[in-house]
């Protein structure tokens, strides 16, 4: 049986404790980063916060534009496959009687997902910087953002072609949806740094169906 040979620098073995040091700086670069912001956050601030020298930090990530992608990544990618469950458990799961209590429950939901968990306030970090810095669009590119837009879209234009709503364009409708929700949502919680409460919620989802149900109830 052959031998086996290293060639070059050798890649240290992957352990539990480097696993736990690698979620150890991920968690502190979600706190400087959202305390400072993406432009100016520094690796001696991540590596300080997550109390490792800053060659530990490399060792992980191998730069900054590498931990700054892997932390959008494990941000904004997990709310992909809740978005999907949530329309496929709401608007998706339409059986013909109250489609603005569907919709109610669906809009409750969405804002909930974007605002009431632990990452909220970096994911609107994450969405306000990206215009500031590259690395953040960058690790965006790689992210189908659009993707609940589709998935709305989708299931409006169902809902259209059975009579259920009267909507010509159903992704600008899906868009205007999720301002009328999501970005509601935003400016009363000043973009994800006050929770909001059940009522709250419920008074946003209330205004933004009424309005969407007005405009593209069917006729």
């Amino acid at each position: 049986m052959a031998n086996t040979r290293e060639t070059g620098r050798s890649r240290p073995r992957r352990t539990h404790g480097g696993r736990d040091r690698r979620a150890q700086i991920l968690q502190a670069a979600a706190v400087v980063l959202v305390r400072d912001g993406f432009a100016r956050a520094s690796v001696d601030a991540i590596a300080a916060e997550a109390n490792v020298a800053k060659q530990t930090l490399y060792n992980h990530f191998g730069d900054r534009d590498s931990l700054v992608a892997e932390v959008v990544a494990a941000t904004m990618d997990p709310l992909a496959a809740q978005f999907d469950t949530l329309v496929r458990e709401t608007i998706a799961a339409h059986d013909g009687t109250d489609l603005p209590a569907q919709f109610r429950d669906f809009g409750r939901r969405w804002v909930r997902l974007m605002l009431c968990d632990d990452t909220a306030a970096l994911r609107w970090r994450i969405l306000a910087d990206a215009q500031l810095e590259e690395s953040v669009r960058r690790a965006l590119r790689g992210i189908d953002r659009d993707a609940g837009i589709r998935a709305v879209a989708e299931q409006l234009a169902l809902l259209g072609r059975a009579g259920h709503l009267d909507v010509a364009d159903t992704e600008a409708a899906a868009r205007q949806l999720r301002a009328l929700l999501v970005g509601e949502a935003q400016l009363e919680s000043m973009l994800g740094q006050v929770t909001l409460d059940e009522a709250e919620i419920d008074a946003v989802v209330e205004r933004g169906i009424g309005m969407f149900m007005r405009a593209y109830g069917g006729r």
